[in-house]
């Protein structure tokens, strides 16, 4: 990711393939996250969907790639809110970055259900979404504690925008093409 351009035409070419049904949602956001998990030398990459209200919203799994079996898996476990400080940083600043997920106070909520369990020891999360709304999460994890590169946090930051310019560009062409207005 650190070359943007190879980024986004990757991106532009799986929308085509999306766009034509030669690919399914999960193999593209597959090779999303291979390409991250590749570029940023990370364990896992994993895209989450967000829904519900402030305080009480839900991350679901929708796809990832595990960098240590070499496979995308379809997305399965769901995480409620704990406390806010995760969602609050993505929110306010659209990324989260944490070397040591163990001694971080905003994730002591989901420290039993979800850090020990998968070993998430260093996360480095950005949303993406549109109009204020945070539609979803990328997430880069591994299984030792880590100082991520501020040139890994820009990566990410820049991965999340293309995601969030083309699920608009998407919405877009869906309600037009559904009303024949491009506004809600």
């Amino acid at each position: 990711m650190t070359r943007a351009p190879k980024f986004h035409f990757l991106m532009r070419d799986l929308a085509l393939e999306l766009d034509a049904e030669r690919m399914t949602e999960l193999e593209a956001a597959g090779r999303v996250a291979q390409h991250i998990q590749q570029t940023l030398k990370c364990v896992h990459v994993t895209f989450w969907s967000v829904s519900g209200e402030l305080g009480q919203r839900v991350m679901r799994s929708v796809a990832a790639y595990d960098g240590t079996r070499h496979r995308v898996v379809a997305g399965a476990a769901a995480f409620p809110e704990a406390g806010g400080g995760f969602f609050g940083a993505l929110v306010q600043a659209g990324c989260y970055v944490c070397e040591d997920t163990f001694a971080a106070p905003a994730l002591q909520g989901v420290r039993q259900t979800m850090l020990v369990p998968f070993n998430i020891r260093a996360l480095l999360a950005a949303s993406y979404g549109g109009n204020g709304e945070v539609w979803g999460v990328v997430t880069c994890t591994s299984d030792v504690v880590r100082k991520w590169k501020a040139s890994e946090v820009s990566a990410l930051r820049k991965c999340a925008a293309e995601i969030s310019g083309l699920r608009a560009r998407r919405r877009a062409l869906g309600n037009w093409l559904a009303t024949g207005s491009l506004r809600g």
